[in-house]
């Protein structure tokens, strides 16, 4: 099992709905979980009368209304399963205690995602910067970093980067810049109505 966290404030759901579309299109047995302060998926899945499961969703499993990792590992160990059993788990992870510690250090790749909208780079940098002083104790990360629905007119990276200049991160590679496009936009919302993935 590999553990891809996705962590950061921003919404990622989109980027993370595709990565799994494509993971299990790949031959991959995948387990999104919802570990978003809101838990948003229900929304998105359509399962709104299930506040606690492992839902089925396009061909991948989505986990959503657990408290913790420890939660989840239960439910999953009460059905007969566990998070071992798939071959990539993938974490949207806007609370930085719902994974332990442990599982931080063995992720087999930590991915922060950010926009570029003021309330987004100020909070997310206080965000890392508290998980890594309290959650994590000052361990060292590499992060993989994700800019979403980006414009290129008036941002770029090294704009993006003096948010983050500070913190105890080693960034690893250069970032992968993912643009604001009208029709992708047009095609999530059409997604999240009609509560099915088409990429």
């Amino acid at each position: 099992m590999k553990t891809w966290i996705f962590a950061g404030i921003c919404d990622k759901s989109e980027l993370l709905l595709y990565v799994c579309m494509l993971l299990r299109a790949a031959g991959q047995k995948v387990l999104l979980v919802d570990a978003t302060e809101k838990r948003k998926y229900p929304l998105y899945i359509g399962h709104l009368d299930k506040p606690l499961s492992v839902t089925e969703f396009s061909g991948f499993d989505v986990a959503s209304g657990f408290a913790d990792e420890f939660g989840l590992r239960e439910h999953l160990a009460l059905a007969g399963t566990s998070m071992e059993q798939y071959d990539v788990v993938v974490f949207d992870m806007e609370q930085a205690d719902f994974c332990p510690r442990e599982s931080w250090e063995s992720a087999a790749a930590l991915v922060w995602v950010s926009d570029y909208e003021i309330w987004t780079l100020e909070r997310g940098r206080d965000w890392l910067e508290e998980l890594l002083s309290g959650h994590l104790g000052s361990m060292p990360l590499e992060f993989y970093k994700v800019y979403v629905r980006a414009m290129d007119e008036f941002f770029d990276e090294g704009y993006a980067e003096g948010y983050f200049g500070n913190l105890s991160v080693r960034w690893k590679e250069a970032s992968v810049v993912i643009p604001w496009v009208e029709t992708d936009y047009a095609l999530k919302l059409r997604n999240d109505h009609t509560r099915k993935l088409r990429i």
